[in-house]
């Protein structure tokens, strides 16, 4: 049943998208320098209010190193703000096409890529900074105007961001609507000019399917069982190293991080090893360590704790935990790091994207074998490979499609403000970051202005002797006309 406070929500939701809609209608495409104007007014912002940032996130997720806000949530924001200003005179500059110049002459024709309009962002709750402001550099740049629904999970956050964005924008330029999961409901059914989801595949074909009800185009960033491979010279310290250290970014809770490992069956043991060594060098007990942030909530926890029971449940000798028992109910959510070794087909593990301190491990003998049980599951947001074998890292390029590729480095590809970055299949479609994130948000409105000298006659009915004549010139008239 919907509360007060949801109704509430739900009507400022509207009151602030008819704002808005009206906003857009009396002044359509604002001027680059009045774009630029917004965009500058982000890295004030966030640098301004990087503490109170900070103090979100930990109060959100139990405990949340605040130098990963800073690096993830304040930092790269700043600089995708920066770069999309700095971009902005190219991006917006017309894109001049060729015309048949028998018919058309001296005439001009272009792609002029106007706003869209109000764009609604439903952001996920893993970098709920990161993904409310980072996309709406784009959204701006674009010249639009932008409506935020941070998630529930995260109502720190959430307060801040509409704090801060309210002191910063008009509210008919940009807003933030926090509410529960009723205002989020209500939100895929307005009718936007485009719709921004960013979270798990099943919510992902509910939005689409809602927006679809109004033909809102839609971008989805959705998840992924990103797989990363290493070749048998690879498995070195070196790479290890760096594979968990996106592996433990935000404590595997992640859409394109590494997922699962393929490792050569005679590598094994040396690949446990070296992440048994890694988190002894670097965590200690990996459970308390104050370089991880916590499981951001007991519904998440509780989520890998079934995984982890059913693989236990069905070989307990494939299950390695290293770091302390698992805390749950005192205090921040914690788990040691799971390693599951070659897991059974059909168990959780096996069927749902790990998000959190797991990691599968499947042993291979052959490199084909790899790419046949990739090409098998749904395309994920990225596959990464560990190697110093171009032969074998084309082949994996060339034989799988993800919405990312990454050689020697895992998850590299969403860290660039200047790549366009989404999901293809079931990890999403549509991407932003980058000019392909302002062409997201922009209509690439295709426009001819037609010169004195332009002879266009041929085309128009009646189609006649000067139709023919003009056929004849052009064919040579191979019609026999």
């Amino acid at each position: 049943m919907t509360t007060i406070n949801d109704q509430q929500a739900i009507a400022h939701l509207e009151e602030t998208f008819a704002l808005q809609k009206a906003a857009y209608l009396k002044a359509p495409c604002p001027t680059m320098e009045e774009r630029i104007d917004l965009l500058n007014r982000i890295p004030g912002m966030m640098m301004a209010n990087d503490k109170r940032i900070a103090e979100a996130m930990n109060s959100d997720y139990g405990y949340h190193s605040e130098l990963t806000t800073y690096m993830f949530d304040v930092v790269n924001v700043v600089a995708r703000a920066q770069f999309v200003a700095k971009s902005l005179p190219q991006w917006m500059a017309r894109d001049y096409r060729e015309l048949e110049p028998h018919l058309y002459g001296s005439s001009k024709a272009y792609i002029e890529n106007q706003p869209k309009g109000v764009i609604g962002n439903m952001p996920a709750w893993n970098f709920p900074v990161d993904l409310s402001i980072g996309p709406l550099c784009e959204m701006l740049g674009a010249g639009n105007r932008v409506i935020i629904k941070p998630s529930e999970q995260t109502p720190a956050v959430g307060q801040v961001l509409a704090e801060i964005i309210g002191a910063t924008f008009d509210r008919d330029r940009v807003s933030v609507e926090n509410g529960g999961i009723d205002l989020a409901r209500h939100f895929n059914t307005l009718k936007w000019d485009h719709l921004l989801y960013t979270g798990n595949t099943a919510i992902g074909r509910e939005v689409m399917m809602s927006a679809a009800r109004n033909l809102v185009p839609v971008t989805l960033e959705l998840g992924g069982k990103n797989p990363t491979v290493f070749t048998e010279e690879a498995v070195t310290a070196k790479n290890v190293d760096r594979m968990m250290g996106i592996k433990l970014t935000k404590n595997g809770q992640l859409c394109i991080t590494v997922n699962h490992c393929f490792v050569p069956a005679n590598s094994l043991d040396k690949f446990v090893g070296l992440i048994k060594d890694f988190v002894a060098a670097k965590l200690g007990d990996f459970t308390t360590s104050s370089i991880n942030c916590a499981v951001i909530n007991t519904r998440q926890f509780d989520r890998l704790q079934r995984y982890v029971d059913d693989a236990k449940a069905r070989d307990p000798s494939k299950v390695i935990e290293l770091g302390t028992p698992a805390q749950r109910d005192n205090g921040p959510c914690r788990r040691p790091f799971t390693l599951v070794i070659n897991p059974e087909e059909g168990s959780l593990v096996d069927q749902n994207e790990m998000f959190g301190p797991i990691l599968p491990i499947i042993t291979y003998n052959e490199f084909s074998e790899v790419i046949t049980r990739i090409q098998a599951g749904e395309r994920p947001l990225g596959v990464y490979i560990f190697s110093d074998q171009p032969e074998l890292v084309e082949r994996l390029r060339n034989n799988t499609s993800s919405g990312g590729f990454c050689v020697n480095a895992v998850a590299l590809q969403g860290a660039q403000e200047n790549l366009g970055f989404g999901g293809v299949g079931s990890s999403g479609m549509g991407r932003h970051h980058g000019i392909e994130g302002f062409r997201e948000f922009s209509n690439p409105r295709g426009c001819v202005e037609i010169a004195s000298d332009a002879q266009v006659e041929p085309l128009m009915s009646r189609h006649d002797e000067v139709t023919r004549q003009f056929l004849k010139a052009v064919t040579g008239d191979t019609l026999g006309l």
